[in-house]
This record gives structure tokens, sequence and C-alpha cells, in this order.
């Protein structure tokens, strides 16, 4: 993956890996590249994937990008090697596929786990496991601690140890290390333990039960000994439970039905006699617990058994943690799969540059509160020049919100070119998600329609946050015109409003990220602070007002997560005759 070294002027290097499709770059902390630098816009550049190549493209920044010492007028592609300069940083574009720059191959094992690696290492034979299961099994001691690690024997059972033949033990332990040593899925590696357990002990019934994500104790398997799944009710002694898993002891008894510990237990309704039961886990964690019982009078349940099913338990301990572990890391890289897909979808929603209309400057940005967001803002012109400028907001956040926002993209774009006036288009696009959204959701809208050559805007407000127009003069207007959030009901009318841009004007559209923006005390940066900030900088570029914006939000923040999604699009219409102002953010 091609990634991104920035060498800044007064600290050590940074490398950022190009792994998603636009990576922004700029002096706010809310860009994937953060560059702490004093010539560097809020919102400065980006570098966005298209397929094979990546392109660099500046955002409109107050003191401009050099690539490979030539200022950025438009997009070009990186080549390996190339120098992008922003201030006093300098960024290098690294393909390590192209071979320009060293591959570093990490240590498989860095990064799993404890547990994993203690089997893995144990692994390479299976004479060190027995090693280690006899030195733990001959040591001497009159408690009964949890097990520790492959081969540990919980205490209780060493003293009728001796009682099994040495031989015996070990060829089980060979058996058990050889089965459970073969790649198998957790679901499968329960069902070798319980097929172990029938062959070592006279149970007519085996479960293995284990703690879900949750924390809670669930059976993963209950199996009878002819091999057939347990299919009718299946209930565990609670006493037992709290005794084995609670307090990591095992439990033997050859009569339950006698027994006082389980006269009022589960078990002499059931009819039960014997009863094995020991804990699984690792370290001082237990997790589960291999319980078996018996109904028959003539199998009853030893010692000598305890001690096998408690060997049988140390080493399946282990190997049952590490299949969890890897199905877990297998299960994250799915999801993260998932979700970088997804973002790399949403991100190709967004518009890829700014329009280029005479006249005029266009900029919208857009930072997710989480990988991915549920804000959409577009810029989609017709056919006869006008350009359609839209943002929206979808109810709630994360991934739903973001499949609902594809739902709005793909409306948009095959209602505005069937449809001649912007009500008509909005009805449209809102009869269509009034049939497929769920009915607890539903999706804001603003969308103006602006003529370049007039400057006259038409609008439509579906539940929007007001946008406002800063006029040259000084004066605010808010565009409120419009009618209920789109995706409540199917034939809800829509008003169009009509107002104009002038020389000197710009049109500011907001999600409600902005606006509810909250400081340390909770207080709320509302639209007075958002006009005052647009007011005072009128005169800037799009690219400055946006900076600004974002400036003056993060500093009401101080440091307070954002808990929306902000986007902003900034138009702005320049000055006949008058040089257009910058500023640096």
């Amino acid at each position: 993956m091609p990634d991104l070294i920035v060498n800044y002027p007064d600290r050590a290097s940074d490398t950022f890996p190009l792994g998603r499709l636009r990576i922004t770059i700029g002096r706010s902390a809310r860009n994937d590249v953060c560059i702490p630098d004093p010539f560097a816009s809020r919102v400065h550049a980006e570098v966005r994937r298209e397929g094979d190549a990546y392109i660099l493209q500046d955002l409109g920044s107050a003191n401009g990008t050099l690539y490979n010492g030539e200022r950025v007028e438009a997009a070009l592609t990186l080549t390996p090697g190339g120098r992008v300069q922003i201030g006093e940083t300098e960024i290098i574009f690294r393909d390590k596929d192209s071979g320009t720059g060293a591959t570093m191959i990490a240590d498989p094992a860095a990064s799993l786990p404890e547990a994993t690696i203690a089997l893995n290492s144990e692994q390479r034979s299976t004479s060190g496991l027995l090693e280690a299961i006899e030195d733990a099994r001959t040591q001497s001691s009159a408690e009964q601690p949890r097990p520790t690690a492959v081969g540990t024997i919980i205490s209780s059972t060493r003293a009728s140890a001796n009682a099994v033949q040495q031989s015996d033990l070990l060829a089980l332990i060979s058996k058990v290390s050889v089965t459970l040593l073969s790649p198998a899925t957790l679901d499968e590696t329960l069902r070798q333990v319980v097929a172990l357990v029938f062959e070592a002990v006279p149970a007519e019934r085996c479960l293995i039960m284990l703690r879900d994500k949750a924390g809670e104790l669930k059976i993963r398997v209950a199996q009878l000994r002819n091999s057939r799944d347990e299919t009718g009710e299946v209930r565990v002694s609670r006493s037992i439970i709290e005794e084995v898993v609670g307090q990591g002891r095992s439990v033997l008894t050859s009569d339950a039905q006698h027994d006082p510990r389980f006269m009022s237990s589960t078990m002499t309704i059931q009819g039960i006699r014997s009863v094995l039961a020991v804990p699984l886990g690792v370290g001082e964690r237990i997790f589960g617990m291999i319980y078996a019982d018996s109904p028959l009078a003539e199998a009853k349940f030893s010692q000598d058994h305890l001690t096998v099913l408690t060997t049988l338990a140390s080493v399946a301990a282990i190997r049952v943690e590490n299949t969890r572990l890897a199905e877990d890391d297998l299960e994250r890289e799915r999801f993260e799969r998932e979700l970088s897909l997804a973002r790399e979808i949403q991100q190709r929603f967004q518009p890829s540059s700014a329009p280029n209309v005479a006249g005029y400057e266009m900029q919208g940005i857009s930072f997710p509160c989480y990988e991915i967001g549920g804000d959409y803002y577009d810029f989609i012109q017709r056919p006869d020049g006008r350009m359609v400028i839209a943002l929206g907001d979808v109810s709630g956040k994360g991934t739903s919100a973001a499949l609902l926002m594809s739902s709005l993209h793909a409306a948009m774009h095959a209602q505005i070119p069937a449809h001649k006036s912007l009500g008509e288009t909005i009805s449209a696009v809102n009869r269509y998600l009034a049939e497929t959204i769920p009915m607890n959701r539903f999706i804001t809208l603003f969308c103006a329609e602006l003529d370049p050559e007039t400057g006259t805007l038409s609008f439509l407000n579906a539940g929007h946050n007001p946008p406002l127009i800063a006029h040259a003069g000084g004066s605010m207007e808010q565009l409120a015109a419009g009618g209920i959030p789109l995706g409540i009901v199917a034939d809800a009318v829509y008003r169009e409003g009509r107002t104009q841009l002038h020389p000197g004007d710009a049109l500011v559209i907001y999600s409600d990220g902005v606006s509810e923006t909250q400081n340390a005390a909770g207080d709320e940066y509302g639209p007075v602070r958002l006009y005052n900030v647009v007011a005072r900088h009128i005169e800037t570029t799009a690219a400055g007002i946006r900076d600004k914006i974002e400036a003056d939000l993060t500093k009401f923040a101080q440091g307070t997560p954002a808990g929306d999604d902000i986007t902003l699009v900034i138009v702005k219409r320049q000055a006949a005759g008058v040089f257009v102002a910058t500023s640096r953010g």
C-alpha cells in the first residue's frame, strides 16, 4: 500500500498509509493528516485514489501547494518519490509496490495474544507439550489452583493422580495433543473435546459451556454418548456452575441422588447419579467448563476420572482460547474490511472536486464523527448550465445512516434529470424515500438551483437547518422555505423559495453537526456564532470562509469530541472587478 512520509521542520517524520479513497491534509485536527504548520490552511489539500493512480489536489488553500517545486493549479497524478510542499512541511509520496523505499516485514507473532503465542511455541513438537503437562502433573501441592497454562492441572487431583497408570495418562495426553493441534473451527474443536471426554470417562452426556462476549455462560455443545446432540431441555445445577466457574474448583460426585450438596438441585429431578465438572480457563481467568454426567448406577465416576478430565481440560483450555481469539480476529478483520469498503463507497458519492463555474467559487467538506457518516453533499450540473447544490443529513449515525445516505444520493441523481423544477424533483425523491426507508428514519435536505448567468437562486428546504446568505453589504438572509423532512409522508408538499446571489455574496449551507457542536461545559455552538464568523470574513474566498468556520468550531469545542458529522458547503459569487482577499485560515 502506498503511503505519505511527512517530514516536519521541527520533529521526527511520520508515515501515513493511503488506505482510504480520500485523505485530507491540513492544520485542522479533523483532517486525516494533520500538519501543525503555520503556513498551512485548516483544510489545505487532499490525496485521492482514482483506479491505480493517486491524485493530489489543492483545496483552495491560502498559501498554495507545491509539487516537485511547481505550484499545484489543478489536480495532478503523484509519482513515486514525488515531493509535496505545504509551508515548511515536506510530504513524500512512496509507492512500495514500485520499489521506492524499503518494505518492512513484520513479525507475524508480534501482534498475537499471549495465549496464542504460548500455544504456537508448544506446537513445534508434541514431546514439548507432553513434557509441560507431565511436569505440572508431578508437582506436589495440597491446594486447588485454577488452570494457569498448557499442561497445568488443578492441584486437587494431584494426590489421586498416582492411582492412574502413568503410561495410560501419557497416552491420553498424547492423543489429546495430536487431536487438538489439528486445524479446526471453535465448534469443531469443542466437538473434538466432547469425543475425547466420552473416550476417557464413562459419561452418558457431555456439555461444554463458554462465556459469550457479554460474559454470560452459554451451552455451546450438548451431546449424548451415541453421538446424538441433546435435543431436550438442558439444565445444569446452579450450584455446580458456581463451584466450577465462579470458584474455579472441580466437582466430582458418584451418587448425586444422595449427595447433600445437590439434594435440592435439578440433578435429583433428572435422575442423574454421577457428575464430573472441571473449569476451562487460562491464567486466572475462567471462561467455561466441561461437564459430564450419567444416570447409570454402574457408571460411577472416580477420582481417577477427575484426574483424566482435568488433564484433558488443561490442554483443551488453551486450544479453545486460541481458537476463540483467532475467530475474533477474523471477525474483526472482516468487519474492518467491510467498514473500509463502506467508507470508500461513501467517499465516492462525494464530489471528487469542486465544480468550475465562471464567476463563482464552490467548496464542500464533510468530517464524519465515526468511520462513516450520514451527511450528503453534492454539486450536480444540468445540461443548460444551471447548478444544483444539495446538502442532506440522515437521522442517526454510523453504518445505517450511511446506507440511507446512499439511497438519497441515488434518488437525487435519478430524479434531477427527469424533472425541470426543483419542487417536482424533491417531491419525487421524497416519494421514493418514503416507500423505501424505515418508518423511524428521515432525511433533512436543503437543495438549491443556481443560474450562474443571473445569480438567481431557487431553493427548497426540507426540514434542514436554514442556510444563510451573507450579503456583501453586511446583511444576512436565512433560507427556510420548503416543507417537512424527506421520507415521512409520501405525498408531502414542498414549496420553492427564490432569492438572489449578488457579487460578493456567500451562500453557507451546513449540517446540524456544526450548530450543535458542544464545548466542555455542554454549550452549543449555535447559528449565531456561525453567522458572526461568516460576516467577519465575507471578503475572503469560499475556501477561506470554510476554514474560518472550522477554526472557530475547533476553538469553541476545546477538544470535546464531535457528536455528529460536520459538513459545510460554501458558494461564493466573486465581486466583479474586485480582487478577492485570501486568508491563512
